[in-house]
Formats: structure tokens, sequence, C-alpha cells
């Protein structure tokens, strides 16, 4: 890639390319990210419409939270089962709320380390009122046991 159509404007989200200059040398060029740039607002509006969307729906009883976090990482059945080791006939039941309430703890816990979440996570969503505030989840030794921390 030549130096000229490497460089982006996007202070927000800089990385580092090797560039073929002007002089025919080659070298590292700090610039902004172009998809960055030019995608991420509609990704992050993206996926507030589907947090949003997924919050109404397990309030409704229409979703399990399996599912829900399933819709948000954008995984299919068949990802699930193979990152869970469980048949897909299992994840499916389980994606709704009378198949939740038969999960076994066990079962959570396979599913909260395909999340990256903690089990609480499965039973309850912190919504923050103010803009600017943040709300980090600590695991803990214990996986039964999560520290929530308001920053």
């Amino acid at each position: 890639m030549k130096e000229a159509d490497a460089h982006v404007d996007y202070e927000s989200h800089q990385l580092l390319l090797y560039v073929e200059r002007p002089d025919g040398t080659y070298g590292g060029l700090q610039t902004g990210a172009y998809a960055a740039k030019n995608y991420l607002d509609i990704f992050l509006e993206s996926r507030a419409n589907v947090i949003a969307s997924g919050i109404e729906k397990l309030k409704k009883g229409e979703m399990s939270a399996i599912a829900f976090y399933m819709e948000l990482n954008r995984m299919t059945v068949a990802d699930l089962a193979a990152r869970t080791g469980f048949s897909r006939a299992k994840v499916r039941k389980q994606l709704g709320p009378a198949g939740f309430a038969t999960v076994t703890i066990n079962d959570l816990r396979r599913y909260a380390e395909v999340f990256d979440i903690t089990i609480a996570d499965f039973f309850q969503v912190t919504i923050p009122r103010k803009n600017g505030v943040s709300v980090r989840r600590q695991k803990t030794a214990n996986p039964l046991f999560t520290v929530i921390e308001i920053i």
C-alpha cells in the first residue's frame, strides 16, 4: 500500500501500517483505522438496537438469557452447540424461558465461558441512567460470585 493511500484522519483509533513511501522505501506509518472511522458508529448503533430489543424480549418472556447472549454475539445454534459441547437440540430447548428454567449451574457455567460473562449476568441486566457511566463486572475465583463496579 502506498503511503498516500494509507492515511486516515481518525484520532480515536490509531494503528500502525507498513507502507511504501514516495521514494520507494518501506516503513511504518501511524494512521487512523478506516473501518473504525467509517463503520464503528453503524456497528455501535446496531449493537445498541440488538441489546434494547433483546431486553424487551427478556422482559416479556419471549426468549431466555441464553438466546439474548447468542444473538448479541451473532452466533447460531450450531455455533453455540459446538462451543459448549451440548447437542443442538439441548441448546434449542434452552433458548426459550421454559427450557431455561431447566438449565443447571454447570450448564450455565459453560454458556458463561463461551459468552465471556458471569453466571449472574443470566439473571439480571444493569442499565445506567446517565451517559458516561459504565458498569464493570469482575469475575472472581468463585464462579458463583461477581463484583459489580459502577464507574
